[in-house]
Protein backbone atom coordinates (compact mmCIF):
# COMPACT_ATOMS: atom_id res chain seq x y z
CA UNK A 1 0.00 0.00 0.00
CA UNK A 2 2.80 2.46 0.93
CA UNK A 3 4.61 1.58 -2.29
CA UNK A 4 1.48 2.35 -4.32
CA UNK A 5 1.01 5.69 -2.53
CA UNK A 6 4.63 6.61 -3.23
CA UNK A 7 4.10 5.92 -6.94
CA UNK A 8 0.92 7.98 -6.92
CA UNK A 9 2.59 11.02 -5.33
CA UNK A 10 5.55 10.75 -7.72
CA UNK A 11 3.20 10.81 -10.71
CA UNK A 12 1.22 13.69 -9.16
CA UNK A 13 4.34 15.80 -8.64
CA UNK A 14 5.45 15.17 -12.24
CA UNK A 15 2.02 16.20 -13.47
CA UNK A 16 2.09 19.49 -11.52
CA UNK A 17 5.59 20.20 -12.83
CA UNK A 18 4.60 19.70 -16.47
CA UNK A 19 1.55 21.93 -16.13
CA UNK A 20 3.62 24.64 -14.44
CA UNK A 21 6.26 24.54 -17.16
CA UNK A 22 3.97 24.36 -20.16
CA UNK A 23 1.23 26.87 -19.33
CA UNK A 24 3.33 30.08 -19.31
CA UNK A 25 4.86 29.27 -22.70
CA UNK A 26 1.42 28.93 -24.29
CA UNK A 27 -0.39 31.86 -22.73
CA UNK A 28 1.71 35.01 -23.06
CA UNK A 29 4.39 36.39 -25.34
CA UNK A 30 6.86 37.04 -22.56
CA UNK A 31 6.53 34.86 -19.44
CA UNK A 32 7.99 36.63 -16.41
CA UNK A 33 8.90 39.62 -18.61
CA UNK A 34 11.94 37.76 -19.98
CA UNK A 35 13.60 37.18 -23.32
CA UNK A 36 11.21 34.91 -25.23
CA UNK A 37 14.09 33.03 -26.85
CA UNK A 38 14.78 31.62 -23.40
CA UNK A 39 11.39 29.88 -23.55
CA UNK A 40 10.99 29.15 -27.27
CA UNK A 41 13.30 28.07 -30.06
CA UNK A 42 13.69 30.59 -32.89
CA UNK A 43 11.40 29.17 -35.57
CA UNK A 44 12.87 29.25 -39.08
CA UNK A 45 10.68 29.95 -42.12
CA UNK A 46 11.95 29.11 -45.61
CA UNK A 47 10.17 31.27 -48.21
CA UNK A 48 8.62 29.53 -51.20
CA UNK A 49 10.56 30.32 -54.40
CA UNK A 50 8.53 31.32 -57.44
CA UNK A 51 10.77 32.62 -60.21
CA UNK A 52 8.04 34.35 -62.21
CA UNK A 53 5.75 35.35 -59.34
CA UNK A 54 3.68 38.45 -59.96
CA UNK A 55 1.03 39.93 -57.75
CA UNK A 56 -1.73 42.48 -57.83
CA UNK A 57 -1.53 44.26 -54.49
CA UNK A 58 -5.23 44.43 -53.69
CA UNK A 59 -5.40 42.48 -50.44
CA UNK A 60 -7.08 39.53 -52.18
CA UNK A 61 -5.09 36.32 -51.90
CA UNK A 62 -6.21 34.80 -55.20
CA UNK A 63 -2.76 34.38 -56.76
CA UNK A 64 -1.88 30.75 -57.42
CA UNK A 65 1.20 30.73 -55.20
CA UNK A 66 -0.86 31.94 -52.23
CA UNK A 67 -3.58 29.35 -52.62
CA UNK A 68 -1.21 26.45 -53.33
CA UNK A 69 1.09 27.03 -50.38
CA UNK A 70 -1.14 28.45 -47.67
CA UNK A 71 -0.43 26.95 -44.23
CA UNK A 72 2.30 24.64 -45.57
CA UNK A 73 5.31 25.21 -43.36
CA UNK A 74 7.74 23.61 -45.82
CA UNK A 75 6.58 26.13 -48.44
CA UNK A 76 7.11 29.33 -46.51
CA UNK A 77 3.83 29.37 -44.59
CA UNK A 78 3.14 29.32 -40.87
CA UNK A 79 0.52 30.09 -38.24
CA UNK A 80 2.06 32.55 -35.78
CA UNK A 81 0.57 33.15 -32.32
CA UNK A 82 0.77 36.70 -30.98
CA UNK A 83 0.04 37.45 -27.33
CA UNK A 84 -0.13 40.43 -25.01
CA UNK A 85 2.63 41.05 -22.52
CA UNK A 86 2.24 39.71 -19.02
CA UNK A 87 0.85 42.44 -16.79
CA UNK A 88 -0.67 44.36 -19.69
CA UNK A 89 -4.06 46.06 -19.66
CA UNK A 90 -5.67 43.12 -21.44
CA UNK A 91 -4.82 39.49 -22.17
CA UNK A 92 -5.30 38.16 -25.69
CA UNK A 93 -3.85 35.61 -28.10
CA UNK A 94 -4.26 36.18 -31.86
CA UNK A 95 -3.30 33.64 -34.53
CA UNK A 96 -1.97 35.05 -37.79
CA UNK A 97 -1.54 33.07 -41.02
CA UNK A 98 1.60 34.19 -42.80
CA UNK A 99 3.13 33.09 -46.11
CA UNK A 100 6.46 34.17 -47.62
CA UNK A 101 7.18 33.95 -51.35
CA UNK A 102 10.31 35.25 -53.05
CA UNK A 103 11.56 35.77 -56.58
CA UNK A 104 15.11 36.58 -57.58
CA UNK A 105 14.52 40.25 -56.78
CA UNK A 106 11.42 40.59 -54.56
CA UNK A 107 9.89 39.33 -51.32
CA UNK A 108 6.11 38.89 -50.99
CA UNK A 109 4.31 38.43 -47.68
CA UNK A 110 0.70 37.46 -47.08
CA UNK A 111 -0.83 38.04 -43.62
CA UNK A 112 -4.36 37.05 -42.62
CA UNK A 113 -5.94 37.25 -39.17
CA UNK A 114 -9.35 37.41 -37.50
CA UNK A 115 -10.64 40.67 -36.04
CA UNK A 116 -14.23 41.11 -34.91
CA UNK A 117 -13.93 44.91 -34.89
CA UNK A 118 -12.33 45.83 -38.21
CA UNK A 119 -11.70 49.32 -39.61
CA UNK A 120 -12.62 51.88 -36.93
CA UNK A 121 -15.70 53.91 -37.86
CA UNK A 122 -15.13 56.77 -35.46
CA UNK A 123 -12.86 59.75 -35.93
CA UNK A 124 -10.53 59.01 -33.04
CA UNK A 125 -7.03 57.73 -32.31
CA UNK A 126 -8.22 54.10 -32.21
CA UNK A 127 -6.71 51.94 -34.94
CA UNK A 128 -5.83 48.41 -36.02
CA UNK A 129 -2.43 47.60 -37.37
CA UNK A 130 0.41 45.22 -38.14
CA UNK A 131 4.15 45.72 -37.84
CA UNK A 132 7.37 43.82 -38.47
CA UNK A 133 10.70 44.39 -36.70
CA UNK A 134 13.58 43.06 -38.82
CA UNK A 135 17.03 42.65 -37.30
CA UNK A 136 19.75 44.40 -39.31
CA UNK A 137 22.88 44.10 -37.17
CA UNK A 138 21.78 43.71 -33.52
CA UNK A 139 23.99 41.02 -31.93
CA UNK A 140 21.41 39.86 -29.36
CA UNK A 141 18.15 40.55 -31.19
CA UNK A 142 14.98 39.44 -29.43
CA UNK A 143 11.27 40.20 -29.62
CA UNK A 144 11.46 41.59 -26.09
CA UNK A 145 12.55 45.24 -25.99
CA UNK A 146 13.26 46.05 -22.36
CA UNK A 147 13.88 49.76 -22.96
CA UNK A 148 11.20 50.58 -25.53
CA UNK A 149 12.11 50.88 -29.20
CA UNK A 150 15.82 50.87 -28.51
CA UNK A 151 18.46 48.18 -28.94
CA UNK A 152 20.76 49.40 -26.19
CA UNK A 153 20.12 46.34 -23.99
CA UNK A 154 20.67 44.01 -26.97
CA UNK A 155 24.16 45.26 -27.69
CA UNK A 156 23.18 48.12 -30.00
CA UNK A 157 22.54 48.09 -33.73
CA UNK A 158 19.61 48.83 -36.03
CA UNK A 159 16.15 47.34 -36.62
CA UNK A 160 14.03 47.92 -39.74
CA UNK A 161 10.35 48.48 -38.86
CA UNK A 162 7.49 47.92 -41.34
CA UNK A 163 4.37 49.54 -39.96
CA UNK A 164 0.82 49.40 -41.37
CA UNK A 165 -2.15 51.05 -39.64
CA UNK A 166 -5.86 51.02 -40.41
CA UNK A 167 -7.58 54.14 -39.11
CA UNK A 168 -10.88 55.90 -39.70
CA UNK A 169 -9.16 57.99 -42.38
CA UNK A 170 -7.38 55.08 -44.14
CA UNK A 171 -7.98 54.46 -47.86
CA UNK A 172 -10.98 52.27 -48.74
CA UNK A 173 -11.11 48.50 -48.82
CA UNK A 174 -8.87 46.99 -51.53
CA UNK A 175 -6.46 49.94 -51.68
CA UNK A 176 -2.73 49.68 -52.38
CA UNK A 177 -0.10 52.10 -51.09
CA UNK A 178 3.26 52.33 -49.30
CA UNK A 179 3.13 51.62 -45.58
CA UNK A 180 5.40 52.95 -42.86
CA UNK A 181 9.06 52.04 -43.34
CA UNK A 182 11.11 53.23 -40.38
CA UNK A 183 14.22 52.31 -38.44
CA UNK A 184 15.34 52.47 -34.81
CA UNK A 185 18.68 51.82 -33.24
CA UNK A 186 20.73 51.94 -30.07
CA UNK A 187 19.09 55.11 -28.76
CA UNK A 188 15.67 55.02 -30.40
CA UNK A 189 14.05 56.06 -33.68
CA UNK A 190 15.97 57.66 -36.54
CA UNK A 191 14.57 60.73 -38.27
CA UNK A 192 11.93 59.34 -40.68
CA UNK A 193 12.80 62.07 -43.20
CA UNK A 194 16.10 60.26 -43.80
CA UNK A 195 14.31 57.15 -45.08
CA UNK A 196 12.34 56.13 -48.15
CA UNK A 197 9.16 54.05 -48.18
CA UNK A 198 10.02 50.74 -49.85
CA UNK A 199 7.27 48.42 -48.57
CA UNK A 200 4.05 48.46 -50.60
CA UNK A 201 0.84 46.84 -49.33
CA UNK A 202 -2.65 46.00 -50.49
CA UNK A 203 -5.34 45.31 -47.93
CA UNK A 204 -8.91 44.19 -47.60
CA UNK A 205 -11.12 43.48 -44.63
CA UNK A 206 -14.31 41.54 -44.13
CA UNK A 207 -16.41 43.73 -41.88
CA UNK A 208 -15.90 42.69 -38.27
CA UNK A 209 -14.39 39.37 -39.36
CA UNK A 210 -10.81 39.56 -40.66
CA UNK A 211 -7.98 41.40 -42.40
CA UNK A 212 -5.92 40.30 -45.40
CA UNK A 213 -2.68 42.12 -46.08
CA UNK A 214 -0.38 41.57 -49.06
CA UNK A 215 3.12 43.08 -48.89
CA UNK A 216 5.89 43.51 -51.45
CA UNK A 217 9.46 44.72 -51.07
CA UNK A 218 12.62 44.46 -53.14
CA UNK A 219 15.11 42.07 -51.60
CA UNK A 220 17.77 44.76 -51.94
CA UNK A 221 17.11 48.51 -51.71
CA UNK A 222 19.24 51.64 -51.83
CA UNK A 223 18.13 52.73 -48.33
CA UNK A 224 20.76 52.32 -45.61
CA UNK A 225 17.97 52.11 -43.03
CA UNK A 226 16.42 49.01 -44.67
CA UNK A 227 17.20 45.40 -43.93
CA UNK A 228 18.95 44.04 -47.03
CA UNK A 229 18.04 40.47 -47.97
CA UNK A 230 21.29 40.07 -49.87
CA UNK A 231 22.96 37.19 -48.03
CA UNK A 232 22.31 33.50 -47.56
CA UNK A 233 21.61 33.74 -43.86
CA UNK A 234 18.87 33.93 -41.22
CA UNK A 235 17.01 37.23 -40.85
CA UNK A 236 15.43 37.38 -37.40
CA UNK A 237 12.17 39.27 -36.93
CA UNK A 238 9.13 39.59 -34.73
CA UNK A 239 5.63 40.94 -35.33
CA UNK A 240 2.93 42.88 -33.53
CA UNK A 241 -0.82 43.34 -34.00
CA UNK A 242 -2.87 46.30 -32.85
CA UNK A 243 -6.55 45.71 -32.12
CA UNK A 244 -8.46 48.91 -31.39
CA UNK A 245 -5.23 50.06 -29.79
CA UNK A 246 -3.54 53.34 -29.12
CA UNK A 247 -0.01 52.17 -28.37
CA UNK A 248 0.65 49.89 -25.42
CA UNK A 249 -2.15 47.36 -25.79
CA UNK A 250 -1.06 45.04 -28.56
CA UNK A 251 -0.23 41.39 -29.22
CA UNK A 252 3.38 40.45 -29.96
CA UNK A 253 4.95 37.39 -31.54
CA UNK A 254 8.01 35.45 -30.45
CA UNK A 255 11.28 35.73 -32.36
CA UNK A 256 11.25 34.10 -35.81
CA UNK A 257 13.81 33.91 -38.62
CA UNK A 258 13.37 34.08 -42.39
CA UNK A 259 15.80 31.48 -43.71
CA UNK A 260 17.55 32.63 -46.89
CA UNK A 261 20.21 29.91 -46.75
CA UNK A 262 18.77 28.51 -49.95
CA UNK A 263 21.64 26.14 -50.71
CA UNK A 264 21.83 24.53 -47.30
CA UNK A 265 19.75 21.73 -45.82
CA UNK A 266 18.69 22.71 -42.31
CA UNK A 267 17.18 20.44 -39.74
CA UNK A 268 13.78 21.72 -38.58
CA UNK A 269 13.60 23.03 -35.04
CA UNK A 270 11.23 21.53 -32.48
CA UNK A 271 8.90 24.38 -31.70
CA UNK A 272 6.64 24.94 -28.74
CA UNK A 273 3.67 23.22 -30.39
CA UNK A 274 5.52 19.92 -30.66
CA UNK A 275 6.70 20.29 -27.07
CA UNK A 276 3.13 21.02 -25.99
CA UNK A 277 1.94 17.91 -27.82
CA UNK A 278 4.54 15.86 -25.96
CA UNK A 279 3.35 17.35 -22.67
CA UNK A 280 -0.24 16.52 -23.55
CA UNK A 281 0.66 12.96 -24.51
CA UNK A 282 2.50 12.50 -21.21
CA UNK A 283 -0.43 14.00 -19.32
CA UNK A 284 -2.91 11.58 -20.92
CA UNK A 285 -0.57 8.68 -20.22
CA UNK A 286 -0.33 9.68 -16.57
CA UNK A 287 -4.11 9.96 -16.25
CA UNK A 288 -4.57 6.51 -17.77
CA UNK A 289 -1.92 5.11 -15.41
CA UNK A 290 -3.63 6.63 -12.37
CA UNK A 291 -7.02 5.27 -13.39
CA UNK A 292 -5.63 1.79 -13.97
CA UNK A 293 -3.76 1.94 -10.68
CA UNK A 294 -6.87 2.92 -8.76
CA UNK A 295 -8.84 0.11 -10.44
CA UNK A 296 -6.22 -2.50 -9.61
CA UNK A 297 -6.06 -1.18 -6.04
CA UNK A 298 -9.83 -1.61 -5.65
CA UNK A 299 -9.61 -5.20 -6.87
CA UNK A 300 -6.86 -6.00 -4.34
CA UNK A 301 -8.81 -4.40 -1.47
CA UNK A 302 -11.97 -6.28 -2.40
Amino acid sequence: MKKNLAKFFTVFICLIFMITVSLPSLSLAYPDEGDCTFYHKVQKIIPYYEKDASIQLDGVSNEIFWTEHSNEEENGSLIIPLASEEGGAYQVVIYLNITFVRTDTELYVLCEWFDNTTKPDLSSNIYDGLYFCWNMNVPNFSAYFTSGMSTLDMGGGDVDSWDWNCLYTSPPNGSSYFCGDKCFGTYGWYNPNLETADVKIGYTYRINRSYTLEMRRDLITSDQYDVQFDKTQLYKFNMGLMNDGTHEDHAISWTYALDLKFNEVDQPLIDSYIISFIYMFMLISIIIYIKKHKFSLKIKNS
